[in-house]
């Protein structure tokens, strides 16, 4: 024994200097994406410029919402059928289809869970493949599920999701609040092939006062204390939206979405600071007549530095060696208004872009003599051949990530 403890430093040194001259592995390979949630058919120019100047190679587009009432049951409450750039007149196949991946999205109220019977459930799955399968185009990248299930409804969604996914050919997503990331034994795990994770829309939205309710960082960071990895796969979701939260002799009324904030500031109905809370100043029944004289409205607006806040937050949650970094979402002033730059560097915060036809985007540094005086700029990218509670005032492929 005495002669094994006197040797036993020697034995281990092997072990760590295999530690400190061990590969550290590449970082993931980022797929640059965006959601596309607009209740329109066609994809505005604004959309498409979005897609095309930022590189964008996925697009997550919202195909059906469902809801349950008692007159008709689980039902769609807006069909957005796919934008001929991926679905032409044919049917089949559009511009995009080979340039921009596609992946229709199904979005489905809580309450819908707490209202059908599993029997019903199961006719909900069967009807919405059918659905997709007159809706999409020939060629998709994957299917999405959107609802914030909680403990009473998890085991009918996750019924729902278990049906979808043993009956599509391409990867199942679904998204993950972050109170479900955080207690994935309290919550459950759903049984898609990946998540989408949506770090923000978690601060205190009805309660008056200077707080941002879509990302709040203090609110956020104890969701991240976990050490142990989301038992999915995970692609991430960004806020790149902004809105206007009203308030009436202090009380919550709901929310005003990005295009109706500048409709009411058009129309001269707001006054105030802008990164702050407006005051209604005019009435406008033809603009937007749930806004009275003497209301609030706290101007909620996501920036580039906070977007870099919510990337440093979530880039500890990857768990893979590819995912999607997708901006909410391109219909959005807030989106469209963004430098190039800053929606690249929201990508590269979570590791390697990847570029055009799988390739991916490695920055090499270039040494060159400038004459003083003279400024030159460089393009310095190569590219390298690698493998709903709250009130809204308005209205079989093989499986790859």
């Amino acid at each position: 024994m005495l002669r094994l403890l006197r040797w036993s430093p020697l034995l281990f040194l092997p072990l760590a200097a295999w530690g400190f001259l061990r590969p550290t592995p590449p970082d993931p390979v980022v797929i640059p994406s965006a959601f596309r949630w607009k209740n329109k058919t066609w994809l505005e120019g604004n959309e498409e410029l979005a897609v095309t100047r930022n590189g964008i190679q996925r697009v997550y587009h919202k195909l059906l919402d469902i809801d349950w009432n008692p007159a008709n049951g689980a039902h769609p409450v807006s069909v957005v059928p796919v934008p001929y750039q991926w679905r032409n007149y044919s049917r089949k196949r559009g511009n995009w289809t080979d340039e921009v991946e596609l992946v229709p999205c199904i979005y489905i109220t809580n309450n819908t869970f707490l209202k059908i019977s599993d029997e019903e459930v199961d006719e909900l799955a069967h009807k919405l493949l059918r659905k997709l399968r007159m809706e999409s185009p020939s060629t998709i990248h994957g299917v999405m599920l959107d609802c914030d299930w909680s403990a009473k409804t998890k085991d009918r969604f996750f019924r729902l999701t278990r049906i979808m996914n043993d009956s599509l050919d391409v990867p199942l997503t679904a998204t993950i609040r972050l109170h479900q990331y955080a207690q994935p034994g309290k919550t459950g795990v759903p049984p898609a092939d990946r998540g989408m994770l949506m770090p923000y829309n978690v601060g205190k939205i009805t309660e008056p006062g200077d707080v941002n309710s879509i990302f709040d960082e203090a609110t956020a960071a104890p969701y991240f204390n976990g050490t142990k990895a989301y038992p999915l796969p995970l692609d991430i979701g960004l806020p790149a939206f902004s809105w206007g939260v009203q308030f009436r002799n202090g009380k919550f009324l709901g929310i005003l979405h990005d295009d109706q904030v500048q409709k009411a500031m058009t129309a001269g109905m707001l006054t105030g600071p802008t990164r702050g809370t407006m005051q209604v100043t005019k009435e406008d029944n033809n603009a937007l007549p749930q806004l009275h004289l003497g209301d609030e409205v706290r101007m909620e607006r996501m920036t580039p530095e906070v977007i870099a806040q919510v990337v440093r937050m979530a880039r500890s949650a990857v768990n893979s060696d590819t995912l999607a970094v997708a901006f909410f979402e391109l219909g959005t002033a807030t989106f469209q208004q963004l430098e190039k730059a800053d929606v690249r560097a929201g990508f590269a915060g979570f590791g390697r872009i990847r570029g055009w036809h799988g390739q991916v985007e490695e920055e090499i540094h270039v040494e060159i003599e400038v004459e003083e005086g003279i400024e030159v700029v460089l393009d310095t990218t190569v590219l390298m051949p690698l493998p709903d509670n709250v009130p809204v005032i308005e209205p079989k492929r093989s499986k790859r990530p």
